[in-house]
């Protein structure tokens, strides 16, 4: 999924990972959810420290979940797809490291996010959160400051999420749970049937709105460009 083009040159592959137990060391032990949880529990100390709860609280916790299809869905069409002529291309390589990974799906260097990204997602959540969630607090006059650490810290918890469930789809082990069984193999059919659907990575909601997740995968054509985007 990476943002721009860095050398990952990696000998591990997902799909060498047997057990849950196997992807749960190579999630535990890569650079990108130590990260992750630095982000996390600064914020979650920060968030104790100020204090101040509230159902604002539990607004954004349950929009953050509703919200994170459709932000997916956008992100991964419009700044992971983006065509090689645009500028998000030509200039920013926003696709460069997701097409590395449609080329070898298991390569674990591709697969998850690099440090370099990972800086940049969290950077970027920060700032995004400064929008909707503060219209939460003023619809529940509650204070901003409070309001915007329980945005923040609910949305680097379901970037772990994510970073979680899509090395879980490339495992050779396969999910127990209905939930992420049906994820990892909507995510599959992203890769080795038709790039233009199944979008969304820990939720299809953004799939169901848009029109991304077929009946049946028989009702897309199997896709030439599904490796080389």
């Amino acid at each position: 999924m990476g943002v721009m083009q860095i050398d990952r040159g990696s000998d591990a592959r997902a799909d060498d990972l047997r057990s849950l137990r196997d992807v749960l060391r190579t999630y535990v032990t890569h650079r990108s959810p130590q990260l992750m949880a630095v982000g996390i529990l600064v914020a979650v100390g920060i968030r104790l420290l100020v204090g101040s709860y509230g159902w604002a609280d539990v607004a954004i916790i349950v929009a953050t979940l509703a919200l994170t299809g459709v932000v997916e869905w956008v992100l991964h069409l419009f700044v992971l797809h983006a065509p090689d002529d645009s500028v998000r291309m030509t200039k920013y390589k926003t696709g460069a490291g997701h097409r590395e990974h449609h080329l070898d799906p298991p390569n674990i260097g591709w697969l998850m996010l690099g440090p370099i990204d990972v800086v940049v997602f969290l950077g970027m959540l920060a700032v995004w959160n400064l929008t909707w969630p503060l219209a939460v607090a003023f619809a529940f006059g509650a204070p901003l400051v409070p309001t915007y650490l329980t945005a923040l810290l609910s949305s680097y918890v379901m970037l772990a999420h994510y970073e979680w469930t899509h090395l879980l789809a490339h495992a050779r082990y396969r999910p127990k749970f209905r939930y992420y069984k049906r994820l990892a193999a909507n995510h599959r059919l992203h890769h080795y049937r038709n790039e233009h659907y199944w979008l969304g990575v820990t939720s299809n909601v953004g799939d169901r709105l848009l029109r991304t997740l077929p009946a049946s995968k028989s009702d897309v054509p199997l896709s030439d460009t599904a490796r080389t985007l």
